[in-house]
């Protein structure tokens, strides 16, 4: 017996969608699951198309889903025509195959991406900065600078810093946060330089944070054995934290 049914209406794949998607008002959905509870035959295809609804979901796959679906938009005229709010409403034995394949080849990859991806979504904030005391004219232009950077406007603020920079090429406080504000715009590249300066000045204050935004950073393009290395080097407690669920994995 097949793992998978080999055909599943659209009416019912429709049905099912809305279901799943809360879309049924509070009097059609206690009907809907009694109707599940009376007939097996119905639950049962209920129950795969909600394998493969998460399946799908889970793994990030719509977009591939709908590409393979238009290879079979040609063999009905009346599915064509039809509306198709879900990516996978095809012959479900073929779903289930490319979901089958999908996950022996790559599902691994989409589920470490996205805990690692979660841990960084938790764990990464840009620095909340400096308070800005304008009244010191001899660092007004730098503070003008953080003034941007606490509002969220990073360009503004990297254009500044970087000016600075021409003449401060080792300050640790401007390549530090001229570093936060390129890695809050998702300039990596040169967020690392800008961290790797902080650290190469010995004594720095700002040391610790240098290292922990490192392990984010490579946390983030999936580096975990860079992102622990860089990480224990950080007295944090963020960095601390960090380590304990990178550990469990």
């Amino acid at each position: 017996m097949d793992k998978y049914p080999k055909y599943i209406s659209q009416e019912k794949q429709e049905l099912f969608e809305r279901y799943l998607l809360n879309e049924m008002d509070k009097a059609e959905q206690p009907a809907f699951l009694a109707k599940l509870d009376a007939d097996a035959s119905l639950k049962a295809e209920f129950n795969e198309f909600k394998k493969l609804f998460s399946a799908v979901e889970e793994a990030s796959l719509h977009e591939k889903m709908n590409e393979y679906h238009k290879t079979f938009e040609t063999y009905s005229s009346k599915e064509a025509t039809s509306k198709k709010r879900f990516p996978f409403r095809i012959n479900y034995g073929i779903a289930a195959s490319v979901i089958l394949l999908l996950s022996l080849g790559g599902i691994w990859y989409f589920n470490a991406g996205n805990k690692t991806e979660k841990l960084f979504d938790e764990f990464y904030s840009p620095d909340p900065g400096l308070p800005t005391v304008m009244g010191d004219t001899n660092n007004y232009d730098f503070y003008e600078a953080m003034v941007a950077y606490k509002h969220g406007d990073y360009d503004q603020a990297i254009e500044k810093w970087k000016k600075l920079l021409v003449t401060k090429q080792q300050n640790d406080t401007l390549n530090y946060f001229l570093a936060s504000a390129q890695m809050a715009i998702g300039d990596e590249k040169a967020a690392n330089a800008g961290f790797l300066k902080v650290i190469a000045n010995k004594g720095s204050v700002f040391e610790d944070d240098a290292y922990f935004y490192l392990g984010l950073e490579a946390l983030n393009r999936g580096a975990i054995p860079e992102a622990k290395s860089l990480l224990e080097l950080s007295k944090k407690e963020a960095s601390k934290e960090l380590l304990n669920q990178l550990r469990k994995k």
